[in-house]
C-alpha cells in the first residue's frame, strides 16, 4: 500500500462562498477544502486546528462498489469504525 500525502487545503473563493459551495449542512460551512483521489487512505486528515477554520474533505464514490464512508473513518466517531 503506497503512502498518500494529502495536499494542503485551499480556501474557498469569494465566488464559491457566494454560490454556497462551502455549505456542509443547513447551518454549517467549511472554510477550506481538499479533493482526494479514489482509493486513498488519509491517515491524518488536516483539521480545523491547522487553519483556525473547518476543512471539507471530498472523496470520489464508486457507485459500482459502494462502501459506507463511515467504514473508512478511524477517529472521532467512537464505536468500531474502520481499521
Amino acid at each position: 500500500l503506497q503512502k498518500y500525502n494529502a495536499p494542503p487545503s485551499q480556501l474557498f473563493s469569494a465566488e464559491d462562498i457566494l454560490l454556497k459551495k462551502n455549505q456542509v449542512t443547513r447551518k454549517s460551512y467549511a472554510d477550506s477544502f481538499i479533493y482526494h483521489p479514489t482509493g486513498v487512505i488519509v491517515e491524518f486528515p488536516e483539521a480545523a486546528a491547522v487553519l483556525k477554520g473547518s476543512v471539507a474533505h471530498f472523496f470520489p464514490v464508486n457507485s459500482e462498489n459502494y462502501i459506507d464512508p463511515k467504514e473508512n473513518i478511524q477517529y472521532s466517531l467512537g464505536g468500531q469504525h474502520g481499521g
